[in-house]
């Protein structure tokens, strides 16, 4: 049995949270609801975009890696990361996050893991 949590309660328990706090979430694509993994896309209110993706460790654990440096809002760059990461895996969310201070939500994140 998988004690995982389907990756459509995470996600809504994420919107839900944050929601709380007055932060603001979309949902740019929903993947497998199950399982599939998920891609945030934090943007600061400076402008600045980070993507952060969960990986799973093989120990039943997960941590929140980064898979760009800051880019510009709007950028291109960011497009065509998401891009290669959808057609490599069909199944992923990719979630935006519009939060105060990223740094401090990624390091908060560990404890929804």
């Amino acid at each position: 049995m998988n004690d995982r949590l389907p990756t459509k309660l995470w996600v809504d328990g994420l919107r839900r949270r944050l929601a709380a706090e007055g932060e603001f979430v979309t949902i740019l694509r929903k993947g497998d609801e199950g399982a599939g993994a998920v891609i945030l896309v934090l943007r600061s209110r400076a402008g600045e975009v980070s993507l952060f993706s969960r990986t799973n460790l093989g120990d039943g654990s997960t941590e929140w890696r980064p898979l760009s440096d800051e880019l510009p809002e709007n950028d291109d760059k960011l497009r065509e990361i998401l891009t290669k990461q959808i057609r490599f895996d069909p199944d992923l969310w990719v979630v935006e996050l519009d939060v105060a201070d990223p740094a401090r939500f990624i390091v908060d994140l560990a404890s929804m893991n």
